[in-house]
């Protein structure tokens, strides 16, 4: 806690150091985000209550003509317990480079559709097995550099990518290990406007990265998104990621996963829409042994969700979670949930201007 808020105050006397303090200042804009979610699982249990999910405070504009900073300090609720931490901090810039835009310090990975964005900014409550398992609860966070650029003589393409320091992998709190390999990815994307017909993007991804214990990560994945909106609201979306991973370390066996979800959402009303969270995840083989064995276990979930957003800064979000696993040799094992959801905006809408 104390180590966010040195860097708080660190941004802060840096911004107003600068000979264009008083632009900075005028220039600065700020936005806060309020998470709550109430999950009753079917099974008693001692998270059926109602929480702060998570608290985030935006600080974010331009350092000069050149350069933008932007800084999240974030309290997430984690075992009871509230943890402040500066979850993102980095310096960017869209204007040195013609094209191009990128970004120094530390930042959502810029890879896959779900990993770039905060859990109160997704279309669902929690996030599909194939996020948590092979990134984070919210995302893979960790300081480097990232580099986007549109693809030459082409309008449609661009390339992003970034290598970051890989000593921890998802959100920890610890300072990890130097790993053998750093994490690196790649991720380019395509984008098409079809006027009033909709919006397409897709891309392809890749991420990889080797641990100090030797055992290296291999990620493949693609993702799809369509949207069309009307009166600045979504009518249609479509939103999917497809990933493969490939785990394997010296003298064991590799093991192979492979995730997926599919959602598609349909305005209702002005304010009220419904979507079908379709979760696949197929475990090619469970753990790192020299047996020869492998079990290729399907789990699979739905998740009929329902969302009322009231206005742009404040939304109401039901979900229904009817998760089946099922193991080769084991009986199966079916967890129901119902999960609720209110998201408060405060302040500018940082979450779709630079996301």
């Amino acid at each position: 806690m104390r180590n966010a808020l040195a860097l708080a105050t660190l941004f802060t006397a840096l911004i107003c150091s600068t000979a264009f303090a008083d632009n900075v200042l005028q220039n600065i804009q700020t936005s806060a985000a309020l998470d709550f979610v109430a999950p009753f699982h079917f099974e008693e249990s001692e998270q059926n209550k109602l929480e702060l999910r998570a608290a985030e405070l935006f600080f974010f504009g331009p350092l000069d003509s050149t350069f933008d900073g932007t800084l999240n300090v974030a309290a997430h609720n984690e075992n009871g317990e509230f943890i402040l931490e500066a979850q993102e901090g980095y310096i960017s810039s869209h204007k040195l480079i013609p094209s191009s835009h990128f970004k120094i310090g530390k930042f959502f990975l810029g890879v896959g559709l779900l990993n770039q964005f905060h859990q109160h900014d997704w279309s669902f409550i929690s996030g599909p097995r194939v996020q948590t398992e092979f990134f984070d609860k919210e995302a893979v966070v960790d300081s480097g550099g990232e580099f986007t650029t549109a693809v030459p003589l082409s309008s449609h393409w661009e390339i992003t990518g970034g290598v970051t320091n890989g000593y921890t992998y998802g959100h920890a709190h610890d300072a990890g290990e130097k790993p053998r390999v750093p994490t690196h990815y790649l991720h380019s994307v395509s984008k098409v406007d079809f006027g009033e017909t909709g919006n397409l993007q897709w891309g392809a991804n890749y991420l990889g990265r080797t641990d100090a214990y030797g055992v290296q990560t291999q990620l493949y994945g693609f993702d799809f998104l369509f949207k069309k909106t009307e009166a600045q609201t979504p009518s249609v979306l479509l939103q999917s990621e497809i990933w493969y991973r490939n785990l394997s370390a010296p003298g064991t066996s590799a093991r192979e996963d492979v995730g997926a979800y599919f959602f598609p959402q349909v305005s209702l009303s002005e304010h009220l829409s419904a979507g079908m969270r379709i979760d696949l995840f197929w475990e090619l083989s469970r753990t790192f042994e020299n047996s020869g064995d492998r079990q290729d276990n399907l789990n699979y979930a739905l998740v009929p969700t329902l969302t009322y957003k009231h206005s742009e800064f404040t939304l109401f979000r039901a979900a229904y979670t009817y998760d089946m696993q099922t193991y080769k040799g084991e009986a199966d094992r079916l967890n129901q949930s119902i999960e609720l959801q209110i998201v408060a905006l405060l302040g500018e809408l940082w979450h779709s201007e630079h996301h």
